[in-house]
């Protein structure tokens, strides 16, 4: 199903999201084409669309088949997810220092900080335009806009609560209250909105009932993003030196700091607020060598794993269960093979 679905819409997703962003950029960067290019060159990177597919199926999530008609049902609706990842993911490069993304500059890195930042801070007016301008009744707008609100907020709660950790020494961490931020900052917006938004412009409530398995898989998948951007051998297309360089508190650096033993070099390393790049490059060894690496996969399968339980007693059509459980498999349990199968 997955990959059936992928095929199918990736690339009316891809032309649409395109005219979309040229249509937006000359409505309101016309006197400004640098900013204008760049921007357009950015969201060319992701090439997935995972989130507007996500949005689709949680529209479908009653329907017996899916087909390109959801598009063409939802609009541009279906790029709400999209721009919202779009405004956070130009923060996050600007907090982290981040230059490439998808084999392309970050949007920082082409502009400057200053002109990224406000370009990324114009997204969410496009969003609420999106809404306004959509098929569905007043009453399901106004729905609309709630969630996009709602998740905006936690999302950015969970971020300032993961900046606050920076004040923690990484081994004094508990793991569950990192699993929490990742739900805030990154499941929320990633996985919960498309899929909800999908429900909601379905003029369904069913939502807050796939709200935790969507909650489980995003963070889980929160956790391989960690491993692939952050270890030596990563594959991801995703490469994020700069949380290793700031020592940013994750599953995966936590796991690193309770298996170093005081006397390290490196130990002294994470009690700081940041690292040189060649400690960085021998952090990312030592990830794999003590086994934080395998630990911190074990912990993402596992959440896997609830999801795939909470999947199991919703009332969701055979085709969006499909799909869910397909995004599992190939997100986290062959994603993460490498690492929880001894060899």
């Amino acid at each position: 199903m997955l990959t059936d679905l992928q095929a199918a819409l990736r690339p009316l997703l891809t032309a649409g999201y395109q005219d979309l962003v040229k249509e937006w950029t000359g409505e309101h960067l016309a006197d400004l084409p640098e900013i204008a290019a760049a921007y357009q060159h950015y969201t060319e990177g992701d090439a997935h669309l995972n989130r507007p597919l996500l949005t689709l199926v949680g529209y479908g999530h009653r329907r017996d088949r899916f087909g390109p008609q959801l598009l063409d049902e939802v609009g541009p609706l279906v790029f709400v997810p999209q721009l919202v990842r779009d405004f956070l993911a130009i923060h996050d490069d600007i907090v982290d220092g981040d230059t490439v993304k998808f084999d392309r500059p970050t949007l920082p890195a082409a502009l400057g900080a200053g002109a990224a930042l406000f370009t990324a801070d114009l997204l969410p007016g496009i969003v609420s335009d999106l809404v306004d301008r959509s098929q569905c009744p007043a009453k399901v707008k106004c729905r609309l806009h709630r969630l996009v609100g709602q998740i905006l907020r936690r999302t950015q709660q969970g971020q300032l609560a993961e900046l606050a950790l920076a004040r923690c020494a990484p081994a004094t961490i508990p793991a569950d209250v990192l699993v929490r931020v990742y739900a805030d900052k990154a499941a929320a917006y990633c996985y919960v909105l498309p899929f909800e938004l999908g429900i909601t412009a379905a003029d369904s409530t069913a939502g807050p009932q796939v709200r935790r398995a969507l909650e489980d898989i995003g963070t889980a998948s929160q956790i391989v993003d960690d491993l692939l951007g952050n270890l030596p051998t990563g594959e991801g297309g995703k490469q994020t030196p700069g949380e290793v360089l700031q020592l940013r508190r994750t599953v995966l650096l936590t796991q690193l700091a309770v298996r170093l033993d005081p006397g390290d070099p490196l130990a002294a390393v994470l009690a700081g607020n940041s690292a040189t790049p060649e400690q960085a490059a021998a952090i990312r060894d030592a990830f794999t060598v003590t086994g934080a690496a395998a630990a911190t996969a074990t912990t993402a399968v596992q959440l896997a794993r609830a999801a795939e339980a909470q999947l199991a007693t919703l009332a969701l059509a055979a085709p969006a269960t499909a799909y869910l459980r397909d995004l599992v498999q190939a997100r986290v349990h062959d994603t993460l093979a490498h690492w929880t199968t001894p060899e």
